[in-house]
């Protein structure tokens, strides 16, 4: 038993006739009787009844019908994941948070690529939470977030770099001389923070709220760029992530008098097949990491 003759029987059967089946098939009609002869000679049953020029399948043929569409649909599915991982070969498909993009990204990426030219790396900003989201949903290959339990425990997991959590201000700030910094100083001062999809935002948010404190904020947004305009004018602060805020000679980073440090890592399914290039990339992520 052969595919090419299931699909051959798979087309009788829904026109109840064998020219009408050569028609759909582009092949003859002595094509077709040859094989569903040799199918009925092999079982040794009769797949049809021939009645008045139509054909109606036996209770042996009806049996037959039932199970190979079941393996023509799963043959049709397989053949369409492999052309998509087909499609996916040379690609990988990371969601990052903007903020952590802003000084991991660059260079790393830079580096697998010099070592993989072939292979495309797409880069979707996001924040950290949803980040999650995207590979849970399998709608990126891999993803980079900030660790924390809900991570360890529902995700594979490469450490890449540990960051410190600092308050940022203009140095024309009132604050921009101190040399720490508590929540509770930060009550009375408007702050900006990265939208809800942050793990920044609940985190910081967390904090205040296990002081007591209802926090000014002055604006919520996902670009790192937005952030920095509004710290320019000397009235507000953010909370950024060190390696971020030393980019910028503009800015003042004020530690926590508690130091906040992060620990971000690479994460992917646990549920998942990983593509080749994807997994050339953690391989490659594992080494980076010790530079």
């Amino acid at each position: 038993m052969k595919l090419l003759q299931m699909r051959y029987f798979q087309t009788v059967c829904r026109y109840g006739s064998i020219t009408k089946a050569a028609e759909e098939l582009f092949v003859s009609q002595p094509t077709i009787s040859f094989c569903l002869k040799e199918l009925e000679d092999e079982f040794g049953v009769r797949l049809f009844h021939r009645r008045h020029n139509r054909l109606q399948l036996t209770v042996e043929g009806q049996f037959f019908l039932d199970k190979i569409n079941y393996i023509l649909q799963s043959v049709d599915t397989l053949s369409t994941q492999m052309k998509d991982m087909g499609n996916n070969h040379n690609h990988v498909k990371i969601a990052v948070p903007a903020m952590i993009s802003t000084f991991l990204c660059p260079k790393m990426f830079n580096a697998f690529t010099e070592l993989y030219p072939n292979v495309e790396l797409e880069m979707l900003e996001t924040g950290s939470l949803q980040a999650r989201k995207l590979v849970d949903a399998n709608s990126v290959d891999l993803g980079i977030t900030i660790l924390d339990n809900a991570v360890i425990d529902g995700y594979n997991t490469l450490p890449l770099v540990s960051t410190e959590l600092v308050f940022c201000v203009s140095r024309s700030h009132p604050l921009a001389g101190r040399k720490h910094i508590s929540f509770n100083e930060l009550a009375d001062e408007h702050i900006i923070l990265f939208k809800a999809d942050s793990y920044q935002n609940i985190f910081i948010k967390k904090a205040f709220s296990d002081m007591g404190i209802v926090p000014k904020i002055l604006l919520y947004s996902s670009q790192l760029y937005t952030i920095k305009e509004f710290l320019s004018y000397g009235s507000a602060g953010a909370f950024l992530y060190r390696q971020v805020a030393e980019m910028d000679d503009d800015l003042v980073c004020i530690p926590l008098d508690r130091a906040i440090i992060q620990d971000i890592v690479l994460i992917w399914s646990r549920s998942g097949n990983l593509y080749s290039d994807s997994e050339n990339f953690i391989q490659f992520a594992k080494q980076y990491k010790l530079n």
